[in-house]
């Protein structure tokens, strides 16, 4: 399996409908590990690394938007796959339980 990680950041009315969770939903179902959070900006933002193909369905997920949401434009840019053990908290992208909600503004 070729592993790939991108950074997005979704513009629109996606905060206070549930979009974190929805994300982390969507994440955990195509087995996609990273993390997502709130931005000052009221975008939404994290990174996710996993398949190829499972990527694209999430990003289709993420232009799509939970129910309750409006999404204008999703940014979605490629990055470096990290190394083993690189960056705190930050797991494989072989299970289903390492998508993370960061509650905190960065």
């Amino acid at each position: 399996m070729s592993v790939k990680r991108y950074t997005f950041t979704v513009h629109g009315y996606v905060q206070g409908v549930f979009f974190r969770k929805y994300t982390q939903n969507a994440a955990s179902a195509l087995s996609i590990s990273g993390f997502v959070r709130n931005l000052p900006s009221g975008s939404v933002a994290g990174e996710a690394e996993g398949s190829l193909e499972n990527l694209e369905q999430f990003r289709q997920k993420l232009e799509q938007g939970s129910s309750a949401s409006t999404v204008h434009k999703v940014e979605w840019d490629e990055i470096e796959v990290r190394k083993e053990g690189e960056g705190q908290g930050y797991m494989k992208a072989n299970t289903s339980e390492n998508f993370s909600i960061a509650r905190t503004y960065r």
